[in-house]
């Protein structure tokens, strides 16, 4: 029996659309790559890591590594159900002064 040879899954507008690009940092005390960013284009992902290069002080990427990958490059690298989700995604945002909190 003869082997068909395999090709890459055509490009729909499902997957096209759902392709991203992320900026990743990963600063000189941690051992781990985090996506800070999210973008449409990988120019777009590029112009914010130069911007980010130049940050200093409290988000200081002066001594990172930093990169640009698409989410099909992450998926690769980190199993294929990794998605983008912002740090702290999920919380509930904290109280504008003097407001109070009913929900419990």
């Amino acid at each position: 029996m003869e082997k068909k040879a395999r090709t890459a899954k055509p490009v729909t507008k499902a997957r096209a659309k759902a392709e991203y690009y992320c900026l990743w940092v990963k600063r000189n005390y941690e051992d781990v790559w985090r996506a800070v960013s999210k973008h449409d284009t990988r120019e777009a992902a590029q112009e914010e890591l130069d911007k980010r290069r130049g940050y200093t002080g409290v988000f200081n990427y002066d001594n990172a590594e930093l990169r640009v990958m698409s989410r099909t490059e992450a998926r690769k690298e980190y199993g294929k159900e990794w998605d983008y989700k912002p740090i702290g995604g999920g919380r509930k945002p904290a109280p504008v002064r003097g407001e109070i909190d009913d929900e419990a």
